[in-house]
């Protein structure tokens, strides 16, 4: 009988290897060679794993010194044969060589130059030669503090956070050609780099404008347009702004027509601003005329919007009114100050501050200076509404 413990199942057949999915392209990594701890030295397995690391390197280091030896050779070859036809043709192809030396020295070319060709082919990177370090910086003190990233703010949340630094860039005078200067100025303050900046330069641009400071809005447009234009970057290379600030003006301090050109629609914002500044202030100025008026048609404070007739205090006179004792009522309406004085000073102390704090707050009082908040004591010092 059969022995149980082998087993009657066969391997199964060994299957063709798929072929890659079509789109991709794998050549790029035929160049490559094995990692540094793939194990494929023959004695591998008796050598330890740093040295069997050297010796690799160390291969690889031999092969591409004879390997540019070589080339340098066949470089060397082309060279002199095509001098050679250079001088034998100057004299009108009458010179010392042959026709068949001719033919023998452009053959030695066009072999060197396939040979070349084939070595720089079959040329063998390792990870130290696959890349390389185009730039680096050094962060020291603050600037190693971690970001802890504005994106969960909304516009009114970031400017109340960066007013002072957002105040500040504003008033900045940015002279270098290619703004190399506003260009380190966002490297150290990266967080700024933000839609809400470019929103807060425009609103202050516009009411620079507006004030007639033609000046401050042309300083400041400066750095808006910046922000707008890093924005409008980063968008078309699908980053963000923060990453795409330096490259941005990188390009502009190296490429002298590149700036040119952002100077010229620099120049036809700052144009459009003016626009917008006056069409603003008349849209302003129509938008008070049309609020005076409805206030003066009004019979009565009810009428009013409520968020156009609240008190300096920021509260409602209608609903302050309503919340005040019927006697303190009756003698806002007939207009007795005598009457409301009387009445408050019976009052606790107290009781009658938050009254007449709440009265200031609204509008319906307005207080001495200095008594904001306090009882009526002295009639001489009072005055209605």
């Amino acid at each position: 009988p059969a022995d149980p413990r082998v087993s009657s199942r066969q391997d199964p057949v060994a299957q063709p290897a798929m072929p890659p999915p079509s789109g991709f392209d794998y050549s790029k990594w035929d160049k490559l060679e094995l990692s540094d701890d793939e194990d494929d030295h023959p004695g591998a397995k008796f050598i330890e794993e740093n040295t069997l690391r050297r010796i690799k390197r160390e291969t690889h280091g031999r092969q591409e010194q004879e390997r540019g030896e070589k080339i340098e050779a066949l470089t060397k070859t082309m060279e002199e044969g095509t001098k050679q036809l250079d001088v034998a043709n100057g004299d009108g192809g009458s010179g010392s060589l042959s026709h068949a030396e001719k033919r023998a020295i452009e053959k030695t070319i066009e072999d060197a130059k396939l040979d070349l060709q084939k070595k720089q082919r079959e040329r063998k990177f390792n990870a130290d030669e696959m890349c390389y370090v185009s730039s680096e910086r050094t962060l020291v003190g603050d600037a190693c503090k971690p970001d802890t990233g504005n994106g969960d703010l909304d516009y009114e949340g970031f400017v109340t956070k960066h007013k002072a630094e957002l105040e500040t860039l504003a008033a900045s005078s940015f002279r270098e050609k290619g703004l190399e200067d506003m260009g380190d100025f966002f490297k150290h303050n990266v967080h700024l780099l933000t839609e809400h900046s470019m929103g807060f330069m425009l609103l202050k641009c516009l009411h620079l404008e507006m004030a007639g400071d033609r000046r401050g809005m042309l300083r400041t447009a400066k750095t808006g347009y910046a922000l707008k234009s890093i924005m409008d970057f980063a968008d078309a290379g699908k980053k963000q702004m923060k990453d795409a600030g330096r490259p941005f003006f990188t390009r502009l301090a190296e490429d002298d027509k590149v700036f040119k050109d952002y100077t010229d629609a620099y120049d036809d914002y700052c144009e459009k601003l003016k626009e917008r500044a006056v069409v603003k202030k008349t849209e302003e100025a129509t938008a008070k005329e049309k609020l005076a008026k409805e206030i003066d048609d009004a019979e009565s404070l009810e009428e009013i919007p409520r968020e156009q007739r609240l008190g300096p205090g920021g509260l409602d006179p209608v609903e302050v009114f309503e919340s005040l004792p019927k006697e303190m009522q009756d003698a806002f309406e007939s207009g007795n100050v005598d009457t409301l004085r009387d009445f408050v000073n019976k009052l606790p102390m107290n009781e009658a501050k938050l009254y007449m704090k709440r009265m200031v707050d609204s509008g319906l009082w307005v207080a001495t200076p200095g008594q904001e908040g306090t009882a009526l004591q002295d009639g001489d010092d009072d005055e209605d509404e």
